[in-house]
């Protein structure tokens, strides 16, 4: 049992990381639907500096025994500040819903450092962590370059059939929707770098999530479409949507932990873009291995 748990685990790690990093993506060349993702998520990403970004991460995930047939979901929002040179500063508030529980967390990065808050405490991440952040940061040094990018991946290469669909209203901004379909395979084969690199940067990182695990996901994502709203005028991302269609084999099955199929749904937008943020540390904070309690989260 805790084998097929861990195995249900893994892919649904890389389920949230592919819906995570998905949003960095775009598609180049072509058509100009094609042309426009491509000006959105290329040169035009590094003109994002600062906002409110708010994310809404929904999963439902039927037969799933870990999950007592309950469905998992993640929301949260806050202001962020980018900086060439310097590690991005943000301040989120999410709330977890999982197993009819609501579980509040607070994520915050200033002044180089990482912390999470929990029942009303600040913790201090090991400086490995918050120090990724800032070796992307100083590797970029007046270059628009991403972490993905750092890795030798091109996620505007994932996104293909790119379509204009018409015009929509952001957070009282005008925008042009394109809409795209997932190449699951050039996206499977970047994430598995992705995993790698993250895991000589951060040891163990990509521990729990193994190479049968991607190509398992590979083969349970059945459809994988995503919606970009980006400004008229400038063509900067107010919006992303990402919606993926699963569907697991039943030989499968009882390896993932009776996951028979469910859906993951993603949207992610920006408003007050480049307007100025003022994000500050934690007054006082513990140190993260207070939390883990000696190894391990703590329960729900």
């Amino acid at each position: 049992m805790q084998r097929r748990l861990r195995a249900a685990a893994g892919v649904l790690a890389v389920l949230a990381v592919a819906a995570l990093i998905a949003a960095c993506g775009g598609s180049s060349g072509g058509p100009p639907a094609a042309r426009l993702l491509s000006q959105t998520f290329g040169t035009n990403a590094g003109q994002i500096r600062s906002g409110e970004l708010s994310l809404s991460v929904h999963a439902s995930l039927p037969g799933l025994t870990a999950l007592g047939g309950s469905s998992l979901g993640v929301q949260l929002s806050g202001p962020f500040s980018v900086s060439r040179g310097q590690p991005p500063a943000f301040d989120l508030n999410a709330t977890v819903s999982v197993l009819g529980n609501s579980i509040p967390v607070g994520v915050i990065s200033a002044g180089g450092a990482l912390y999470v808050a929990f029942a009303g405490t600040d913790y201090s991440l090991p400086p490995s962590i918050g120090g990724l952040l800032g070796r992307e940061a100083s590797s970029q040094g007046t270059r628009s370059r991403s972490l993905l990018t750092s890795l030798g991946i091109d996620p505007r290469s994932w996104l293909e059939g790119a379509q204009d669909v018409g015009s929509a209203n952001v957070g009282g901004v005008s925008t042009d929707h394109i809409t795209a379909q997932v190449n699951t395979a050039k996206f499977v084969a970047d994430l598995q770098k992705l995993l790698g690199g993250l895991g000589s940067a951060v040891p163990g990182a990509s521990a729990s999530v193994s190479v049968g695990d991607l190509r398992l996901l590979a083969q349970i994502v059945k459809s994988a479409t995503v919606d970009v709203y980006t400004g008229a005028s400038d063509h900067i991302v107010r919006e992303f949507r990402l919606a993926i269609g699963l569907s697991v084999p039943q030989a499968d099955q009882a390896a993932l932990g009776g996951l028979t199929g469910g859906s993951l749904t993603l949207d992610l937008a920006i408003t007050n873009l480049n307007a100025p943020e003022t994000i500050k540390p934690p007054v006082s904070s513990k140190p993260f291995s207070s939390l883990l309690g000696g190894g391990s989260l703590p329960s729900l």
